[in-house]
């Protein structure tokens, strides 16, 4: 299917919001927010904020009304009230727009039979005027390489992760956060109550997007079920696609029809659907970010045998149980490799070898290097887990630096060594091991190494990395 008219809303020429006002940064929040977003983001392209009352902010002209701009206006992002939205859409059409983003709410997600026609009657007029709909009710486009952003904090770096999100906060949280993880977004679109555009345009438009190498998408519900499988099919055949659908409780779908006026649908259908098409389900925005962590940066292991290495025998225990309940394995070590281990710290005493491997008071001396590079050689071991329970060790003062000298070896021996490695960085309580937790993931994702916040978190992400693998090679 076509879907080159979405392209003048991923890459309009020029952008005008309907909403902004000239009074202070604290009125109509919804305008100025975009208004600085595109700033930040560094559009090139022309930008006409649009008030009645004209005026001048941020050294643009702002225009009374989108008829007045004297240019052509690809796209218009309105921040104005629903009441208002049939008079702009008209003045859209008189002017030529190719797409508009209705950023308010007031539309069918308010369950009222206003709402609905109001809904209704902006799409009918957007058809007749051959205008591309985004939401109402959503946060809209976000298209680094293009410029365009919904919150002025998004980072500029464009990268190969779509994201197509019914929500707009967690669109939002789930930016920040998997930039922090080194996730960098080709395109992500928050797309509210889909009236026009919808999950399965966009997984048809990032199917096709050179750009974009893997597709996350959070779900509350769709209105064409049929076709939805089609193109997640399509998709999903092309592309790793993670797909997180919230509301398949009876609680949850109530809250999704209020939410975004969507259909929701049983746990069972959804469960079917995405295996059957080869779609990754998870079912939190954790596990949605692990994915797209996992994607991105941990190379494929060769099976499910895993050693973990790590300071703290209670947690280790945690750990093994962990990887077990994943599907992974915990094997023991043969006899050469606990050797080996062995020699290498002179005594067992304080430590666990059996593996998971845990060093306590001699990670500190020993370091992690050496013993990575004997993991990484036994046979029996197809990937290493390494943990930082940041707060509850005991390592000799100051523990950042203690920290940091183990992080080297860590990042030493992904550079040298051959088998895939992640880390853990977990059981953070003082401000202070946040800010080092921030940092060393820094360190591990410019290093290329999959960082996750923790040991089941990391467990499940492998092994449905592993499932999808085993999946992909039984259909081809």
């Amino acid at each position: 299917m076509d879907h080159s008219d979405l392209d003048s809303i991923f890459n309009p020429r020029s952008v005008a919001v309907a909403g902004v006002s000239t009074k202070s940064e604290g009125a109509g929040f919804g305008g100025i927010n975009y208004l600085n977003s595109l700033l930040h983001c560094g559009f090139k392209g022309k930008i006409y904020p649009v008030n009645p009352k004209g005026g001048e902010i941020k050294g643009l002209k702002v225009y009374p009304n989108v008829k007045d701009i004297p240019e052509p206006v690809d796209y218009v992002i309105s921040c104005i009230p629903a009441s208002a939205a049939l008079e702009l859409m008209r003045d859209c059409a008189a002017k030529g727009v190719k797409g508009i983003h209705f950023y308010t709410s007031g539309f069918s997600e308010t369950a009222t039979k206003e709402g609905d026609q109001l809904e209704k009657a902006a799409c009918s007029l957007a058809r007749q005027s051959g205008i591309r709909v985004i939401g109402p009710n959503c946060m809209g486009v976000y298209h680094p390489k293009g410029g365009l952003a919904f919150v002025s904090d998004s980072s500029n770096e464009s990268g190969s992760v779509g994201l197509i999100c019914q929500s707009g906060g967690n669109a939002i949280y789930l930016i920040r956060a998997a930039a922090q993880r080194g996730i960098r977004f080709s395109k992500a679109i928050s797309y509210g109550n889909a009236c026009d555009v919808n999950e399965s345009d966009l997984l048809e438009y990032l199917a096709d997007d050179p750009d974009t190498k893997i597709i996350t998408a959070y779900i509350e519900g769709v209105n064409n079920g049929q076709r939805f499988k089609q193109a997640l099919n399509k998709t999903a055949s092309t592309k790793p696609v993670v797909v997180l659908k919230a509301g398949t409780s009876e609680i949850g779908a109530v809250a999704a029809a209020s939410h975004t006026g969507s259909l929701s649908g049983s746990e069972r259908i959804w469960d079917g659907l995405l295996h059957q098409v080869g779609a990754v389900r998870v079912y939190s925005l954790e596990e949605l970010i692990d994915m797209a962590v996992t994607f991105s940066y941990l190379s494929l292991p060769a099976g499910r045998r895993t050693a973990v290495l790590g300071v703290g025998g209670g947690t280790t225990v945690l750990l093994a149980d962990d990887c077990a309940g994943a599907g992974l394995i915990v094997p023991r070590f043969p006899p050469v490799t606990r050797k080996e281990l062995s020699n290498l710290l002179g005594s067992e005493a304080g430590t666990i070898l059996n593996n998971p491997v845990d060093l306590s008071a001699d990670a500190w001396r020993v370091g992690f290097y050496d013993i990575l590079k004997v993991l990484a050689n036994s046979d029996n071991i197809d990937l290493t887990m390494v943990h930082f329970p940041f707060s509850i060790t005991s390592l000799p003062p100051p523990r950042a630096e203690t920290w940091e000298f183990l992080l080297q070896d860590v990042l030493r021996a992904y550079r040298e060594l051959t088998k895939p490695l992640v880390v853990v960085i977990h059981f953070l309580v003082f401000e202070e091991d946040c800010k080092w937790m921030l940092k060393a993931q820094r360190k591990c994702y410019e290093a290329g190494i999959a960082v996750y916040h923790s040991i089941g978190g990391a467990a499940k992400a492998v092994d449905r990395l592993l499932r999808y693998r085993e999946l992909r090679q039984s259909r081809s």
